[in-house]
């Protein structure tokens, strides 16, 4: 049951008086010495030449392979940890909502009936009330905390893309890794029927007399090392698919799907420029978000010095045996902490190295993402020139093999160099596959360390909600 409160309600002149004096009283109408943001200044351009490509879309729908875009479409439907961080931004979001909440009124009703017998006398009571308060954020500590959750939000809005960006990245490395060991079976199988095919005539011409039996050891040697590492390859492939498996939250599957061909990952990179990071990262969206709430908790930690205030009514009906009586009462309060042994100081002081500690964060992730994007950079563009001289090696490998089937077939010279030749193009295929896969993964790299459109990376971005 609501109890009756009684109180002259002062006028709103003099309760700004008021409250204004008992902020003098305390000396906290000083508002302290911020800490300095972090000074940072973009270089112009990367140390290496990116190809820049245009749209606004996730990268990944522009520059994966058609025979992709299923796949990426279950990955971001099903992948668990996307998921796990839509949740988070789900509780985030709820947080905001509660501290909006925490500025507006607050209205409670309560209802309560009773029975007395007394000597024989009976009587009956009811009553019903009503309590309304209104919290007076005057100096904006209540506004501060609830910008410093929506901050919270826009950094979790961010983390969220920075998953997908991340689930993507490792999805298409799986694809990547899957199809290169399918490719390097493929490889080994036919070096093992060399292997076999001048093993047979290493020992014919052992029996011959032409050679030593070293050289049937050394090549009985070779023939075992190449099947040894079959497994190694069949591993690959499991690994890479448990890891599809995984990413698609589904168990692994007994039986592996069909030997995939390398996918492809075109260049074309959204972003050439280190100034461009800080408005496409999601990672450095969100550090910017956690910088900017550390600056309004530092707000509110400041602001919790000067009086709070609010006001509140209370309504009252009582029926007492028949009798009725109505209780109506408005409040202005108002409290200051004069004496706290340094609480609320301690507290201040906390913010402001936490708000410190954030700003120095930012600015050694932007560093860090510019430096990663430079090396990357630089890989992609070094893998490209080895890439064009594998090719070459591989076209004076495939020359070799053909000119020395072709002696072979004119009865110039017997099969072993033809064998020795198809055994050195094999290597060099291994080779080429090697750095044909490892410059997709750079190239999706590289991709993900430009980030995305900024209309895609988060709600906000920085700017004050």
């Amino acid at each position: 049951m609501c109890a009756p409160f009684r109180a002259r309600f002062p006028q709103p002149l003099r309760l700004s008086a008021w409250l204004f004096g008992l902020a003098l009283l305390t000396g906290c109408a000083g508002t302290g010495e911020r800490p300095q943001p972090p000074q940072i200044n973009p270089p112009e351009q990367f140390t290496t030449r990116i190809e820049a490509g245009a749209g606004d879309q996730p990268w990944w729908q522009l520059a994966a392979d058609a025979s992709l875009q299923a796949g990426l479409q279950n990955l971001l439907n099903d992948n668990p940890q996307i998921r796990i961080d839509a949740r988070a931004v789900a509780a985030s979001r709820a947080r905001l909502n509660l501290a909006e909440a925490e500025r507006w009124p607050e209205l409670n009703a309560s209802a309560a009936a009773g029975a007395d017998r007394n000597d024989g006398d009976d009587s009956d009571s009811r009553s019903l009330g009503l309590d309304a308060s209104l919290p007076l954020d005057v100096f904006g500590r209540l506004a501060a905390t609830r910008d410093a959750a929506a901050f919270d939000l826009a950094g979790d809005l961010a983390q969220l893309e920075q998953t997908r960006l991340e689930q993507v990245q490792a999805f298409l490395l799986a694809k990547i890794d899957d199809a290169e060991a399918a490719a390097l079976s493929a490889l080994i199988e036919q070096q093992v029927d060399t292997a076999k095919t001048l093993l047979k005539l290493t020992e014919l011409r052992f029996a011959q007399g032409l050679v030593s039996s070293v050289d049937v050891l050394q090549q009985r040697e070779q023939l075992a090392s190449l099947k040894q590492q079959l497994p190694a390859a069949t591993l690959q492939r499991r690994l890479a698919n448990n890891q599809l498996d995984a990413l698609l939250g589904r168990a692994p599957r007994l039986q592996l799907p069909p030997a995939p061909s390398l996918p492809l990952v075109s260049k074309g990179f959204a972003s050439n420029s280190p100034a461009k990071l800080l408005e496409r990262r999601p990672d450095l969206i969100a550090q910017r978000a956690a910088l900017a709430a550390r600056d309004q908790r530092y707000e509110a930690a400041l602001r919790a010095r000067l009086p709070e205030a609010s006001l509140s009514a209370s309504a009252l009906l009582r029926s007492v045996s028949g009798d009725t009586a109505s209780l109506l009462g408005i409040a202005a309060q108002a409290s200051v902490a004069v004496f706290d042994s340094g609480r609320l100081q301690a507290g201040i002081d906390e913010q402001a190295a936490l708000l410190e500690q954030a700003g120095s964060q930012y600015l050694q992730s932007w560093l860090s993402a510019v430096r990663e994007t430079d090396d990357l950079a630089n890989r992609v563009n070094s893998g490209e020139q080895q890439v064009t001289l594998s090719q070459q090696a591989s076209r004076a490998a495939e020359d070799l093999f053909a000119a020395a089937r072709r002696r072979y077939e004119r009865g110039v010279s017997d099969y072993l160099p033809v064998i020795n030749a198809l055994r050195s193009l094999q290597t060099q295929q291994r080779s080429h596959l090697a750095l044909l896969a490892e410059q997709q993964r750079l190239i999706v790299r590289l991709h993900t360390a430009m980030g995305l459109p900024r209309g895609q990376a988060a709600e906000h971005t920085g700017e004050r909600p």
